[in-house]
C-alpha cells in the first residue's frame, strides 16, 4: 500500500543506504523499495500517511509531522541522493528525470550536493544539512475540490 503522506529519500543503488536510512528514523514507521533504478527508504509520521489533506486542520497536523519529519532529515546519514516530504511522494521521478526538470519548482526538495552542483548551484536553495542543499519545505494547504 502507499502511503499519501511521507517522506521519501532515493538512495541509489544501494539497498544497504535505504536500510542505513531507515534505521535513522527508527520508531517511525518506515519501508524500503525498489523503484525507477533505485532504493527508497520512505517514512510516514504515525497514523499520518494513510490519509490526505481533508481539511485546514488535517494541514496544520501534516505540516507539524512534514517539518519533524524534515528535522529528523538533517542529522541523517548522508546515504540519500534527494529526498521529499509530502503527499504522494513515493512517485517521485527517477534520478534521470529529476536531473531533467527545473528542482526549484519543488518545495522541500532536498538534494545532495553533488546534484545542486550539475544542476547549476541554483540561488533558489538554502543550506540543508552537511553535504545537502533544499528549497525549504511551506507546509501543506487545504484546497477542496470544486
Amino acid at each position: 500500500m502507499a502511503w499519501i503522506f511521507a517522506l521519501n529519500a532515493e538512495c541509489g543503488g544501494r539497498e544497504t543506504h535505504a536500510r542505513d536510512l531507515a534505521r535513522h528514523f527508527e520508531g517511525w514507521p518506515s519501508r524500503i523499495f525498489t523503484a525507477n533504478g533505485g532504493w527508497w527508504c520512505g517514512v510516514a509520521p504515525e497514523g499520518m500517511g494513510e490519509r490526505g489533506v481533508e481539511s485546514d486542520e488535517d494541514a496544520t497536523a501534516v505540516t507539524a509531522a512534514g517539518r519533524r519529519l524534515y528535522w529528523q532529515l538533517r542529522t541523517a546519514p548522508p546515504v540519500y541522493r534527494y529526498a521529499l516530504a509530502g503527499p504522494k511522494t513515493d512517485e517521485l521521478r527517477s534520478y534521470d528525470q529529476l536531473m531533467a526538470q527545473d528542482l526549484t519548482l519543488v518545495p522541500g526538495l532536498v538534494v545532495s550536493e553533488d546534484i545542486w552542483f550539475a544542476t547549476g548551484r541554483r540561488s533558489d536553495f538554502s543550506d540543508f544539512a552537511p553535504g545537502y542543499r533544499w528549497i525549504p519545505y511551506h507546509g501543506e494547504r487545504y484546497a477542496p475540490a470544486r
